[in-house]
């Protein structure tokens, strides 16, 4: 209920005209403003998605003209995909969208309780990764 509830609001804020992407596409935004020139089965890796759901995601990022995407080597199929400079400008205001609504979300947790909290659900995700 909570990563509902989060992804909702985050979804919600991300709507808006200065930015208008879904959170779908604020990942995949993320993970290129950490590190730009990815290819879509990298970013289908890191974001735990199916390849087609990030072929869609993406497809829809270079519509908005957030994104390109170029050939990557002798695969045909294996494209880079790098931000644009608009792609580039919405980077802090998003992260701060997101930064908020995390702060909002932690309001009244003690830090140490946090850290277990993190700790707890890291080792969750372990346990049942594939």
């Amino acid at each position: 209920m909570a990563s509902r509830l989060l992804a909702s609001r985050l979804d919600a804020s991300l709507s808006r005209p200065n930015l208008n992407i879904t959170v779908e596409q604020w990942r995949i935004l993320f993970y290129l403003w950490n590190e730009d020139g990815i290819n879509q089965q990298e970013l289908a890796k890191r974001a735990s998605k199916e390849k087609s759901t990030i072929t869609r995601q993406i497809e829809g990022l270079v519509k908005k003209k957030l994104v390109i995407k170029q050939k990557g080597g002798t695969d045909k199929r294996d494209k880079l995909i790098y931000l644009t400079e608009n792609g580039k400008k919405i980077e802090t205001e998003a992260l701060s969208v997101a930064w908020n609504i995390t702060q909002e979300a932690e309001k009244g947790i003690e830090e140490s309780e946090l850290q277990i909290f993190k700790k707890v659900l890291q080792q969750i995700i372990e346990n049942v990764k594939l």
